[in-house]
């Protein structure tokens, strides 16, 4: 089956944003990328969920002991009782 014959699992631009964790302007990029495909339809954006599924898969993973602890920081109350 060549690409043209194959069934896409098309997603609407706002369904896609859920699905890949990213915003609108970084879903743009990785479509201008290429790290994610796109198809118009009517007018409407749709993004191949296939593609995002890749597209997650080539994310670096994080080592075990590499992530720092977040430093403790002041709510906005306890900043402002400062001043």
């Amino acid at each position: 089956m060549d690409e043209h014959q194959q069934k896409r699992n098309l997603l609407p631009l706002k369904r896609a944003l859920v699905k890949g964790g990213f915003g609108k302007t970084k879903a743009y990029e990785l479509i201008d990328q290429g790290k994610i495909i796109a198809y118009k339809m009517d007018g409407k954006t749709m993004i191949d969920a296939d593609s995002i599924d890749a597209y997650h898969l080539t994310l670096p993973r994080i080592e075990t002991g590499s992530v720092k602890p977040a430093r403790a920081t002041k709510s906005h109350k306890q900043r402002n009782a400062d001043l």
